[in-house]
């Protein structure tokens, strides 16, 4: 496990290949000057969305360093989505690891949508 730091307001514990990837498109939007809002829910199940704009500190603290490359097609996929309206989701991310989805809060929602739909019937 690693961590994910967002200057000093926020920190986010994510398994290591998830944070080299998510740490990875957050430097890429950070270098375009570009700004890009980042969700998550904690244990506790609170939704955290936390607005990164250019000049922001961002620090990934990993256990292990990374011996293989980058998965270009999930950074892509987590590319689009950090470039949508709706944000990087880390939780969509890291459901939707190898498949097509784009990894976004609405993708979340519209998950949890069905998922109490179902447990209401």
């Amino acid at each position: 496990m690693g961590t994910l730091h967002i200057a000093q307001e926020a920190a986010v514990e994510l398994d290591d290949d998830l944070l080299e990837h998510v740490f990875a498109v957050v430097v890429a939007k950070l270098r375009r000057n570009e700004t890009m809002l980042l969700t998550w829910a904690d244990p506790a199940t609170r939704f955290h969305q936390f607005l990164i704009p250019p000049g922001m500190a961002v620090r990934a603290e990993a256990d292990n360093q990374r011996s293989e490359p980058l998965d270009r097609a999930w950074l892509e996929s987590l590319m689009v989505a950090a470039s949508s309206n709706t944000g990087l989701s880390l939780d969509m991310a890291d459901l939707n690891r190898h498949t097509p989805v784009i990894p976004t809060s609405r993708v979340r929602s519209t998950r949890s949508r069905a998922r109490a739909s179902a447990a209401a019937a």
